[in-house]
């Protein structure tokens, strides 16, 4: 997958949301909607969600039930056949897989973590000393992942097509990850994103008490401006994916976060400090 090209999961998921925005228009529910397009149960809230593409034939009769226009049912025909299309899998987990692909043609992220550097931004080295702890990954598979992940983090550094606000609590800055010399290399590559224009870094300090998010790492992805975004957040075996209402709550918490949170030039001298002292 290129930049140009975000690949069938996003266009399965912007497809999902225009049948939803469209569902809701209607003034149908999802039970009213699934019994009018004759879908089994549950089928809808997946397409709505972009778990589930579908055929000509099924999107044709969501256009009638949903009474959408000419104009745009075109439009949501060329999404439906995009959204069809194979690409080889990602060296991910599969229910990581698309997480990748959002993050790939994201205009705008903005992402917690409490106790370490995200996947998005590592290192090839503190991917791999990650990677290498998890008991989900065969050690056989954790070159190729950790190569990934790097590239990935590199491609964010040289995109000005994505806007990246990263918020890391201060323990991250200090779990030494791989050791010193690679968490030390971690620590130079985020000043480096964090002096890039569309980057903004701020750390959480030890020092500043209860926040929002405490034990709590998400991502917000926004794929279309003006758009609601999508949630993500991933356990040990599984991620879940959250639309809508619970989208305004995290941001919300989100720029509770950033409020509590040092500001970008006070977290760019701590990482300075940081790196000094590992040096």
């Amino acid at each position: 997958m290129t930049e140009e090209d975000p690949g069938p999961v996003v266009q399965r998921i912007l497809l999902g949301a225009e049948l939803r925005e469209a569902r809701e228009n209607s003034g149908l529910s999802t039970a009213d909607a699934t019994k009018r397009l004759g879908w089994y149960a549950g089928k809808l809230s997946k397409v709505e969600q972009g778990d589930k593409s579908v055929t000509d034939r099924e999107l044709s009769k969501a256009i009638d039930v949903f009474g959408i226009t000419r104009e745009r049912a075109e439009a949501l025909k060329e999404l439906a056949t995009e959204a069809r299309r194979k690409l080889p899998p990602a060296r991910v987990p599969e229910w990581a897989t698309k997480y990748v692909n959002l993050i790939a043609a994201a205009t705008e992220l903005k992402l917690f973590f409490p106790d370490s550097f995200p996947g998005t931004v590592q290192t090839f080295e503190y991917a791999h000393a990650i990677l290498s702890s998890a008991v989900i990954v065969a050690p056989a598979d954790v070159d190729r992942m950790a190569e990934e992940r790097s590239k990935r983090a590199e491609r964010l550094m040289n995109s000005e097509a994505t806007r990246l606000w990263l918020v890391i609590g201060e323990e991250a800055l200090h779990r030494e990850i791989g050791g010193k010399a690679v968490l030390r290399g971690q620590l130079e590559q985020m000043r480096s994103l964090a002096e890039t224009p569309n980057t903004t870094v701020q750390i959480i300090p030890f020092d500043g008490g209860a926040h929002a998010c405490h034990g709590t790492a998400f991502t917000i992805i926004t794929l279309l401006e003006g758009r609601p975004g999508i949630v993500y957040s991933e356990g040990l075996t599984g991620s879940d994916y959250l639309g809508r209402e619970h989208v305004r709550v995290y941001n919300l918490a989100y720029d509770n976060l950033r409020a509590a949170a040092l500001s970008p030039q006070k977290t760019l001298e701590a990482i300075n400090r940081r790196i000094e002292e590992l040096s």
